[in-house]
């Protein structure tokens, strides 16, 4: 995921379609493949039951319709806070195992072409048992953004950040920020546009005053990209086209995670070159245990699925590894193993990067 300077361009459309072409101004320019021929419709979802804002208790009948002009019916995957539930288009939830409070339904379903359609809306669960505490031990801030101020605009970013809200939210983290865009309803929660000031701002919030209880997390999706051969940033929503002064360095975030008291902390990149973080990271160790993902090297890149509306990475770590279930683990070095070893982009610097720094203990968001 990357960005436009006058004279280097590190220029990412995002696309499973994607090749690297050798360009007279820069031989990383990338370039997006004409759409394949094939279904072109995306399916479309519904959730008819319950209604969106409505207030439940006890057993719900959640009711899907899932169809598109090509293929008809469809069968749905259904999601509770971001956890998948049941491959069918109706499912009994009981609310009475659920805290009263806000709880979030989405629901998807893929055509023959792999084309997705989704549905989400909020529900209040109100059983009647005493509220959560106001304040928990984890803390996430969630940066993902798809169209840029001034550089070319990307496809899924809002995705990604929306996928990681979810699932962070449904096992327990109810302390989220979340940086976007100006497409402020594409988020199903949204704290302000992801600017440079506005990061790092959140980024210090997020780990002042934090223990060894507590668990911190930073979710990046969007453009990224190389400054030389040991500076990397990404791109915030502000960035220029024609000066670095609203790129956020690898130095900036590292001596800022690096002050934490935070016991564990999680961060994970999808965007280009974002491999170059782990370095820094590393140099600037924080008292806590830090686990680091990243979707490639510090020269590589990040791809799009755009059958599945997900960055590369963050859909066969998070949606495929974790949401569904697919990697059979909960800890992140083993998702780690299994998504890698599915992942379809391996070229010499396209790689996804891991670093865990505690080689002995099994690193859990919860």
């Amino acid at each position: 995921m990357k960005k436009v300077k006058t004279s280097v361009i590190i220029l990412i459309l995002l696309s499973s379609f994607l090749i690297c072409v050798e360009a007279t101004s820069n031989p990383n320019t990338r370039v997006k493949l004409p759409v394949p021929l094939g279904n072109k419709q995306t399916p479309n979802v519904s959730i008819i039951n319950p209604s969106k804002g409505a207030t439940v208790t006890g057993s719900v009948l959640i009711t899907v319709e899932a169809s598109d002009k090509e293929d008809t019916p469809l069968i749905a995957d259904i999601y509770i806070d971001g956890i998948f539930m049941i491959h069918a288009n109706s499912y009994t939830w009981d609310t009475t195992t659920y805290t009263d409070r806000i709880h979030i339904i989405s629901a998807k379903a893929y055509d023959s072409a792999n084309k997705r359609g989704s549905d989400t809306i909020t529900v209040n669960v109100d059983n009647g048992s005493p509220s959560p505490p106001p304040s928990g031990n984890y803390f996430a801030l969630i940066v993902g953004i798809s169209d840029y101020g001034y550089l070319s605009d990307l496809d899924y970013c809002d995705d990604d950040a929306s996928d990681w809200y979810n699932y962070l939210y449904g096992i327990g983290y109810d302390n989220i920020v979340v940086l976007g865009d100006g497409h402020t309803s594409d988020y199903p929660k949204y704290d302000g546009l992801a600017t440079k000031a506005n990061i790092l701002s959140e980024l210090q919030n997020l780990v002042a005053s934090k223990g060894p209880e507590d668990t911190i997390a930073f979710i990046f999706s969007g453009h990224g990209a190389a400054y030389d051969r040991v500076q990397h940033t990404i791109c915030s929503w502000d960035t220029s086209t024609t000066i670095w002064d609203y790129d956020i360095f690898d130095y900036e975030i590292s001596s800022i995670i690096g002050n934490t008291a935070a016991g564990k902390i999680f961060m994970f990149f999808d965007s280009c070159s974002s491999g170059g973080f782990i370095p820094e990271l590393q140099a600037d160790n924080p008292v806590g245990i830090m686990y680091v993902t990243t979707t490639c090297t510090a020269k590589g890149y990040g791809y799009d699925e755009p059958s599945y509306e997900n960055g590369a990475w963050t859909y066969w770590f998070l949606d495929v590894g974790l949401i569904q279930g697919g990697s059979d683990h909960t800890d992140m070095e083993g998702n780690f193993d299994w998504a890698y070893s599915i992942y379809p982009i391996k070229g010499k610097n396209d790689r996804p990067q891991e670093w865990d720094e505690d080689g002995s203990n099994l690193f859990y968001l919860t």
